[in-house]
């Protein structure tokens, strides 16, 4: 090799008298490519050696950010559009159809029960979620996804055995496997893996089994009249518990099984649920807000119980001048204090994820 030759800038290249131009090479379809311009007469690329250190050890290399794309399919929105208008106009009227006992007690649960009220809103917010992750969306696949017959299977399967048992909350938990397996099917396995968080949300939507249900409210009374007694003990006032109810200096404070504490437990672990959907945080951070949703439903819960009592006890001309004839004082202190503690709940809750994301910083190097 020449010395001409051998000093030639590497960035140069000509072929037939015009520039070689990175931008003039097809893309791949769907696929992210950084342009790069090689011309000719630039300036010569730096050298990598760096000047030794002062006690004459070479310096380390920099290290280079590098940043990895992935590689999404081509999106055809006519056909997405087609599609999903098909699955709303056919698909959802005969799901309801198929299922349309269970969606009638859900529904009639979700406007006559306080522990369930929440769920109008479950769908739409469902919606939302998967219109905020649009963005990261895999891309189009026409042909169906034949392992989406699987849920569906299970869902023929539940309908089957809660037919025979009479087991309405299996029949509606049915639903849901439906609807994971009708996306499946038509969507293919990377837009299902890629809903299926959002589509976890409508779990929120349906209703505990009856035996689960009073379970756990049994053992959610227990431990909120133990809880809410050693509350107010902290703060000076004399309580004993006795089963479900609080044994105190001039009352008795019973534990009813509405405030057992499963609304606080299943609200704020839909809020923490729908929290970790939004954030964009590691996967651990999210398990740790998931998580701490249910300590911090058990603290509100006895505070509410607590701050009953005291409410009861001492202020009694605020809780008389709330009460509206015919109204019961005690129901109405019990209201009062859950409407209090719902901000404070909140509060805890944002405050926990600040903190949370201050300690355990994403640092870029």
């Amino acid at each position: 090799m020449s010395e001409n030759q051998g000093n030639q800038n590497p960035q140069s290249k000509e072929e037939g008298g015009h520039r070689f131009n990175a931008q003039n090479i097809p893309a791949a379809e769907g696929v992210k490519r950084e342009r790069a311009d090689f011309t000719s007469g630039g300036a010569p690329p730096k050298s990598d050696k760096r000047s030794p250190s002062p006690d004459g050890a070479p310096r380390p290399a920099a290290v280079k950010n590098t940043v990895v794309q992935q590689v999404l399919l081509p999106v055809d929105a006519v056909f997405e559009r087609t599609r999903l208008l098909l699955l709303l106009v056919i698909g959802v009227p005969l799901c309801i159809w198929a299922s349309f006992p269970a969606w009638e007690r859900i529904a009639y649960a979700w406007l006559n029960t306080l522990d369930y009220g929440h769920g109008l809103f479950i769908i739409p917010l469902t919606a939302y979620f998967l219109y905020v992750r649009r963005a990261s969306y895999p891309g189009t696949r026409c042909n169906p996804d034949w392992l989406g017959l699987f849920p569906i299977v299970v869902y023929a399967v539940m309908r089957y055995v809660a037919g025979i048992q009479y087991l309405d909350a299996i029949e509606q938990w049915s639903i849901f496997f439906w609807i994971l397996g009708a996306v499946w099917f038509f969507y293919g396995t990377k837009v299902f893996l890629w809903a299926l968080p959002s589509l976890s949300f409508l779990i929120f939507m349906f209703q505990l089994p009856y035996s689960f249900d009073v379970l756990m409210r049994n053992h959610l009374q227990a431990f909120a009249a133990q809880f809410a007694a050693v509350l107010l003990q902290l703060v000076g006032e004399p309580a004993i518990p006795i089963k479900n109810t609080i044994r105190l200096s001039t009352m008795e404070l019973g534990v009813e099984s509405a405030c057992s504490g499963l609304r606080f437990l299943i609200s704020i672990m839909a809020i923490a649920f729908a929290a970790v959907l939004l954030m964009r945080r590691p996967w651990w951070q999210n398990v740790v807000i998931i998580v701490f949703a249910v300590p911090l439903a058990l603290f509100v819960n006895a505070s509410r119980i607590a701050l009953t009592g005291i409410l009861l006890m001492h202020f009694n001309a605020l809780v008389d001048l709330m009460t509206k004839e015919g109204q019961n004082p005690s129901v109405v202190a019990d209201e009062f204090s859950g409407l209090v503690l719902v901000f404070i709940a909140l509060f805890l809750f944002g405050f926990f994820i600040w903190y949370l994301g201050k300690v355990f910083r994403r640092v870029t190097l």
